[in-house]
């Protein structure tokens, strides 16, 4: 089934969007009108979607992925400028499978979801960027236990911008 989402609820579709699809696999690709599709990220867990504004006006939107990289957490895979279209499909049992975002000049980007939203998902990546903490530290252990709470903290910052 396909809906599109009216442009005057679309902060509370981000952030229902957000709490029910997080940590879900998602591979994003990116369309330029006129233009072959170039894909994003291949198989990154899916952290959100986010209007920006200008003033009170919606200037964009943000797709949000999962980076190894810990200090880039807050930062847009993907931003679509002057958005004018949003739309979401999902399977018969009501989850979200796709979710398309169109720009105004005909960019188009496509956020394909697979899988559930489970917490193995999410410890998995919290164990990657705790990992990638404790590389950027020269490898040296003994500090496993920080790196893990610093990844979990870092995380849940970036999905508390994600879901207000």
């Amino acid at each position: 089934m396909t809906t599109e989402v009216k442009r005057k609820s679309w902060a509370q579709f981000c952030k229902q969007f957000n709490l029910t699809n997080q940590y879900r696999d998602v591979q994003v690709s990116l369309k330029a009108r006129g233009r072959r599709p170039i894909e994003i990220t291949q198989s990154a867990p899916f952290l959100g979607v986010a209007l920006s504004k200008k003033g009170r006006l919606i200037d964009g939107i943000d797709l949000f992925t999962g980076t190894l990289d810990p200090d880039r957490l807050s930062e847009p895979v993907v931003s679509i400028k002057q958005p004018e279209l949003i739309v979401v499909e999902k399977a018969e049992d009501g989850l979200a499978t796709r979710l398309s975002v169109k720009s105004k000049d005909g960019t188009e980007a496509n956020i394909q979801l697979t899988g559930d939203r489970d917490d193995d998902r999410y410890r998995g990546y919290v164990a990657q960027l705790a990992y990638s903490m404790f590389e950027r530290r020269g490898g040296q252990s003994g500090d496993d236990v920080n790196d893990w709470l610093e990844a979990e903290r870092r995380l849940k910052v970036t999905e508390q911008n994600l879901t207000q």
